[in-house]
């Protein structure tokens, strides 16, 4: 662990849960959960493992983690993985070009998940993130994840806070 990344990661993730967590006319963003339930455990440059417990809200009818539930946190948790260092570009994240997720088994309420998080590159226009998802206590694989992101710094008008 080096502390200088998982400080680094933390403010990020704080600014990020003061943007997302937010309520709108219409109810609050449908990914608010993610940075301010998430807990970093681990991070490196380039890399992070982030601890999330599985909650109601998070759950399908069957009391199963939701794919769309997990598809969301892996989205926001490997764009966090940006942030682990500073960096040239994507200093807002970027958007999703792809986002792939294989669901390998189920994780149910109350379950503490590990997500281990890995920026494999990113270039000027293009990064490439991937994600393994494990049950905390046994270590099994619940789903692995390819994300593509696409740097969208120039149409952003300036640096981020952060």
């Amino acid at each position: 662990m080096a502390p200088q990344h998982v400080a680094h990661l933390n403010e990020w993730m704080k600014f990020s849960d003061g943007l997302s967590n937010r309520t709108d006319s219409d109810g609050p963003g449908f990914s608010h959960d993610c940075f301010g339930r998430a807990k970093v455990v681990d991070a490196d440059e380039d890399s992070a493992v982030f601890e999330y417990t599985v909650q109601q809200s998070d759950c399908n009818f069957s009391g199963n983690f939701h794919g769309g539930a997990i598809a969301t946190l892996v989205d926001n948790l490997t764009t966090a993985t940006f942030f682990t260092r500073e960096r040239k570009h994507f200093q807002f994240g970027g958007v999703s070009t792809d986002l792939h997720v294989t669901y390998v088994s189920a994780a149910t309420l109350g379950m503490t998940v590990l997500l281990e998080c890995k920026v494999q590159k990113a270039g000027a226009g293009l990064a490439n993130t991937n994600a393994v998802l494990k049950d905390k206590a046994t270590g099994r694989v619940i789903a692995t994840a390819s994300h593509t992101k696409f740097n969208t710094d120039s149409r952003m008008g300036g640096r981020s806070k952060l």
